[in-house]
């Protein structure tokens, strides 16, 4: 489900990008669940574990996919690393990119929370 979810999210990003959640959303369904039926937190931390391995080992900088895909492009160069500068350059553009995204997701669910509490921001 998690790749299904991926591909639709690049393939039809119009639609799918609403239906991405962040940390702060994450916890609230998880405290939804510990309410209603502890039992099935089991279930829903599996699925966040299994979706975070997922993307974590896809080759986007500052992820260990994209680590990986260093190693493997210095394995197709016979053993010759890319420069290190340019390797930290992407890391570290890969670092900023993912923070803002962070922040982005913490502040859009943070909205969503406060309008279906019926608190205005």
């Amino acid at each position: 489900m998690t790749v299904q979810g991926l591909q639709k999210l690049v393939t039809n990003f119009q639609e799918t990008a609403s239906q991405i959640s962040g940390p702060v959303a994450i916890v609230a369904m998880g405290s939804q669940l510990v309410q209603s039926d502890i039992a099935s937190l089991f279930d829903f931390t599996a699925i966040i574990s299994i979706n975070l391995a997922i993307v974590n080992i896809l080759p986007l900088p500052a992820l260990d996919g994209g680590q990986l895909l260093f190693l493997a492009i210095e394995a197709l160069r016979g053993g010759k690393p890319l420069p290190e500068k340019f390797q930290d350059s992407v890391m570290q553009g890969g670092l900023v990119l993912l923070l803002g995204l962070g922040v982005f997701m913490i502040f859009r669910d943070s909205f969503n929370l406060l309008q279906q509490s019926g608190i205005s921001p």
